[in-house]
């Protein structure tokens, strides 16, 4: 072999070695520290300080907590939030939206949020929607679930648990890891410690599924809550899933839709 030859492939080695190095270097960084923070965008606000319209009460769900709004009903909506929301946002969901329609309303919020000392990750939420399954037992006849952008990950685990009669879900992804390989994420499963996967979750559960989505959302595209029917459809599950012309991401909860939305699909 040439000299010339030898230094070439030399080259190429030590190229492929940085570049083997950088892909591990980033690779653990994206574990290690940008996940979390990419994923989940908690604010310190107090829960004691959020100003709780009439009505609506702070609840202990064992070692997590909630805002429960009581109408007297036999029917509970548990409503997850998105990554950069907290429960305090919702507090109107019961009050002004659930319990004109004969609605008890659960709001849960999530360890690592409002000032809660922990930080996010898919097991703290899921962990949220267990508490909220136990404390919903036996206390209602028939349960929703309802999960908004990163809220469809414990909604739908919530669902899994069984004695969910319906699960809503708005702007959901398939899978987190489809979500971020559309996005250019360009490592193994095994490296994305929040892959939270919808139709995994449900497992061999069969509530009814009703989707929304924005047919412009760029943060969770389309395609994912039409991946997500096509899979749950195959499980034998009925879905029905509907698309909003000209809203993205938000909008999704203007009254226009909204009120009218939960009047002719979650009541009963």
């Amino acid at each position: 072999m040439r000299k010339t030859d030898m230094d070439l492939r030399m080259i190429a080695t030590g190229l492929m070695a940085v570049v083997v190095a950088l892909y591990v270097v980033v690779g653990f960084g994206w574990w290690a520290y940008a996940e979390t923070r990419l994923l989940y965008h908690p604010t310190d606000d107090p829960m004691a300080q959020c100003p709780l319209p009439e009505g609506v009460d702070l609840v202990a769900l064992g070692s997590e907590r909630g805002l429960f709004t009581p109408a007297g009903s036999d029917t509970l909506v548990v409503f997850y939030h998105g990554n950069g929301s907290r429960a305090c946002n919702w507090r109107f969901l019961g009050p002004n939206h659930l319990k004109p329609l004969g609605i008890d309303t659960l709001v849960v919020e999530y360890p690592g949020y409002a000032d809660d000392p922990r930080s996010p990750s898919k097991a703290g939420l899921h962990a949220a929607a267990e508490a909220a399954h136990a404390w919903a037992a036996g206390r209602y006849g028939r349960v929703i679930a309802f999960g908004n952008s990163i809220g469809t990950g414990p909604a739908s685990h919530h669902a899994g648990l069984g004695d969910v009669d319906q699960l809503v879900l708005f702007a959901p992804f398939d899978s987190m890891l489809a979500l971020l390989r559309g996005k250019g994420f360009v490592y193994p499963r095994f490296v994305l410690s929040n892959d939270y996967d919808v139709a995994e979750a449900i497992g061999d559960k069969k509530p009814e599924v009703v989707i929304v989505h924005g047919a412009t959302d760029t943060l969770i595209p389309a395609s994912h809550s039409a991946a997500l029917e096509a899979d749950l459809t195959a499980k034998g599950m009925s879905v029905k899933r509907i698309l909003l012309p000209g809203i993205g991401h938000s909008g999704l909860f203007d009254d226009a839709f909204f009120n009218p939305f939960l009047a002719q699909h979650v009541v009963k």
